[in-house]
């Protein structure tokens, strides 16, 4: 396992963005479910992205499960920010996994989304939290990580109380294995009790926050908890560059 070194006696898993992981000293702990918040627009999906392939650069295993874009989709905006993964996707280090096909196999005309039969459709795991639990409980080989693209899908489809078991679910697999794991999840579009309900369970909170400043647009992260160390108590600006999120290295006084 390749593992970053902290210097003060943690591990910790490089999470593929050289700024937020020396923010946290390394990475973060092997084992980890994060939870990342943000708005539409905020690019959590960017991070989650660059998240990928960081964890590929490192010689893990990746998965990335979908319910909320088509897989060409984020394989395209990924080669967009030179995220080339198809090499990746052919030897199997990385698992796309398509739960977003599926839920419009059955209601949209035969051929646009999806050329599954009746009979073969049936065979696939059409419940989408059953798909979710198997794809997550997936025997992999050495250490690797995942992405949830999102859990508001899950909210939006399931009461509170199936989802909470889900991560949970999904958390104990993750500590069980070493696997760090970012679960997705829209801002401001769920009840406050429902965000807190999921930050208190997860172990690592991580929130992509959008301002207007004058006629500038200002992005920040908020590491709000992260287990088994002590967060930085700031927010940290952030720009969106051809390479990516990259986080300033410098502290605005705002």
């Amino acid at each position: 396992m390749d593992y970053s070194f902290d210097g003060s006696g943690g591990y910790r898993v490089p999470t593929g963005l050289v700024g937020l992981d020396v923010q946290l000293g390394g990475g973060v702990p092997p084992g980890t479910t994060i939870l990342i918040l943000a708005e539409p627009g905020a690019s959590s999906e960017l991070f989650a992205q660059q998240f990928v392939y960081g964890g590929l650069l490192n010689n893990e295993e990746v998965y990335y499960f979908s319910a909320e874009h088509p897989i060409p989709e984020i394989i395209e905006d990924m080669k967009n920010f030179g995220w080339d993964i198809d090499e990746y996707v052919d030897n199997g280090k990385m698992d796309f996994i398509d739960a977003y096909t599926l839920r419009f196999c059955n209601i949209l005309p035969k051929g646009i989304a999806c050329n599954l039969s009746a009979k073969d459709f049936l065979k696939q795991n059409a419940d989408t939290m059953n798909q979710l639990k198997a794809s997550t409980a997936k025997e992999r080989k050495g250490q690797y990580r995942g992405v949830i693209d999102s859990i508001s899908y899950f909210l939006r489809s399931y009461d509170m109380k199936t989802v909470t078991e889900a991560i949970e679910y999904i958390s104990s697999i993750g500590k069980l294995t070493n696997a760090v794991q970012l679960i997705l999840m829209t801002g401001g579009t769920h009840d406050p009790k429902v965000e807190n309900g999921l930050k208190s369970i997860c172990d690592g909170v991580i929130e992509f926050r959008m301002k207007e400043r004058g006629s500038e647009l200002e992005r920040t992260i908020l590491v709000r908890k992260m287990r088994g160390m002590i967060p930085p108590d700031k927010t940290i600006s952030y720009n969106i560059t051809n390479k990516g999120i990259e986080l300033e290295t410098t502290t605005r006084v705002l």
